[in-house]
């Protein structure tokens, strides 16, 4: 989480690196994921829910952005 300068402390991104990396909210079609997270992980998705981020959209840029780097090739 960024401290109120902005930079990154405990491991997290500054909240300009994340702003950019997720879209605000939009309407794309969706399928269902069913998962559970860690109770802090799911206070840091809080943070940027109140920010006006859609939990979807936070896991979907989270999720493509771990398969992008795993090298998994996205789909047509």
């Amino acid at each position: 989480m960024p401290d109120s300068t902005g930079e990154a402390i405990d491991g997290g991104a500054a909240a300009a690196e994340v702003s950019s990396a997720l879209p605000l909210r939009k309407r794309q079609q969706k399928v269902p994921l069913n998962t559970y997270v860690r109770p802090g992980t799911q206070q840091r998705i809080e943070v940027l829910k109140d920010r006006g981020y859609a939990v979807t959209d936070i896991v979907d840029a989270a999720l493509n952005e771990f398969l992008d780097r795993a090298g998994v090739p996205q789909s047509e």
